[in-house]
């Protein structure tokens, strides 16, 4: 079975005007997508960003979780986070994966935004995920969503999860949890 990797992207992200930005890591992504992630299997949960102050915010938030409040009171929260890693950018993810699984990943984008990328269906990734090939990491942006250039960096797009909604905002950790409920959910 490949293994499965989550990547929430905070650079380069569009903001409401379509320019090109970082955008802030939040203290709830990174704990309900870490819950998310390691409740459908996922090897590893990388938070990328590179604003050094967020990287540190991310690190407190596993440390809070993994050393302080686990300790203390025995919390399955913690066994989550324990899967989260922090990387300065998109290259620095994928040679941790690369140097875990010695291959490169599957690398598929997500948006909300229709694209001309090749699409593979959720049940497509899904299979491939239940064979013995390379490892699949899914990447899901934040702001306003991926620049055009990270999508074409990506093997391929999953469709969009609600594409004819007259209101199409998830939060990107409801979005997370959707995706990974379709591809992995009867992994």
């Amino acid at each position: 079975m490949a293994n499965l990797y989550v990547g929430l992207l905070h650079y380069p992200m569009r903001n409401r005007e379509g320019e090109i930005v970082a955008t802030s890591v939040t203290p709830i992504d990174v704990h309900d997508i870490a819950r998310s992630a390691r409740t459908y299997g996922a090897a590893r949960y990388f938070v990328v960003t590179p604003v050094p102050i967020q990287q540190a915010i991310t690190w407190r938030i596993r440390g809070f979780w993994t050393e302080g409040e686990r300790i203390r009171e025995k919390s399955r929260r913690g066994e989550a986070i324990e899967y989260v890693s922090v990387a300065e950018d998109l290259e620095e993810s994928l040679a941790t994966i690369e140097a875990a699984e010695e291959q490169t990943p599957f690398l598929v984008a997500t948006s909300a935004r229709p694209s001309n990328k090749a699409v593979i269906s959720y049940s497509d990734l899904g299979a491939r995920l239940r064979t013995d090939g390379p490892p699949v990491y899914i990447l899901f942006g934040t702001g306003w969503g991926m620049a055009d250039e990270l999508i074409d960096t990506c093997d391929a797009i999953l469709p969009p999860i609600m594409p004819d909604a007259s209101f199409n905002h998830l939060s990107v950790r409801a979005a997370v949890a959707i995706v990974l409920d379709r591809v992995a959910g009867d992994r």
